[in-house]
C-alpha cells in the first residue's frame, strides 16, 4: 500500500494482517480522490476508523490543512503514528485512540476541527447490519457542529448497497460509486435554517 499522489507520493505505508482491517484498494482510493479533489486544498479532515491511516495521509499529501485520525485498536494507533511520521506529516496531524461510537461531545483538538471533509471507513458489518448502521449515523449526527461543520462532505466506504435508505436527516446523499465489491457514498452535511428545521422536526 502506498501514497498515490502529492508531497508523500510513492511512500509505502505499513499495515497489519488483522481480520477487521480492510484497507481501500488503490484503484478505489484514486477514484475517490478524483471525485473530491476540489474539496481537498486547505481542508480540515476527520478520518474515522482510520486503520493504518491511508485515507487521511493521502488527503494531507494532496494539500489538506490537517487531519485528526480516530482509531480504537492500540496496535493500529502505533502503526498509524509511524506512517504519518514516515510521510513527514506529523505537524499537521493528530492521532486519537478512541471508539468512534463513544467520542466526547467537546472537541479534543480545536485547531483541527470542525472538519470540512470526513472519511468513514468502518468494518463492512457496521454498514451492512441495519442496527449498526443506525448506530453509526446516530454517532455522526451527534458529532455534527462540534466535530463536523455544516456543509462538510462525508465519505462512507462499504459493500455495494445502491438503494439503501440511509438513517439520517442531517446528511444528504449526493453521489455514489460502485467499484467491484466496494461502494463509495458521499453525503453533504446540511446547514443553516434548513438544518435547524430538520433538527427541531420542522418549521415553526
Amino acid at each position: 500500500m502506498r501514497v498515490i499522489s502529492g508531497s508523500a507520493r510513492a511512500t509505502k505505508l505499513r499495515t497489519l494482517d488483522l481480520p477487521h482491517l480492510r484497507p481501500m484498494l488503490d484503484r478505489v482510493k484514486e477514484a475517490l480522490f478524483n471525485i473530491i479533489r476540489d474539496s481537498l486544498e486547505g481542508a480540515r479532515v476527520l478520518d474515522l476508523f482510520s486503520g493504518c491511516g491511508a485515507l487521511g495521509i493521502e488527503a494531507l499529501s494532496r494539500g489538506a490543512a490537517s487531519c485528526l485520525f480516530v482509531e480504537n485498536d492500540p496496535k493500529l494507533v502505533r502503526l498509524l503514528g509511524q506512517n504519518v511520521a514516515k510521510c513527514h506529516l506529523s505537524e499537521r496531524s493528530e492521532v486519537l485512540q478512541a471508539d468512534v461510537f463513544s467520542l466526547p461531545r467537546g472537541r479534543p483538538a480545536a485547531a483541527l476541527l470542525p472538519a470540512d471533509l470526513v472519511f468513514v471507513d468502518p468494518p463492512y458489518a457496521f454498514v451492512d447490519d441495519p442496527n449498526r448502521r443506525a448506530q453509526l449515523f446516530e454517532s455522526l449526527e451527534q458529532m455534527a457542529a462540534e466535530w463536523i461543520r455544516p456543509g462538510a462532505v462525508v465519505m462512507l466506504h462499504h459493500e455495494p448497497m445502491p438503494y439503501a435508505l440511509w438513517p439520517t436527516r442531517l446528511m444528504e446523499c449526493f453521489d455514489r460509486r460502485i467499484y467491484g465489491r466496494s461502494q463509495i457514498t458521499l453525503f453533504a452535511v446540511r446547514g443553516g435554517p434548513e438544518r435547524e428545521e430538520e433538527a427541531s422536526g420542522g418549521p415553526s
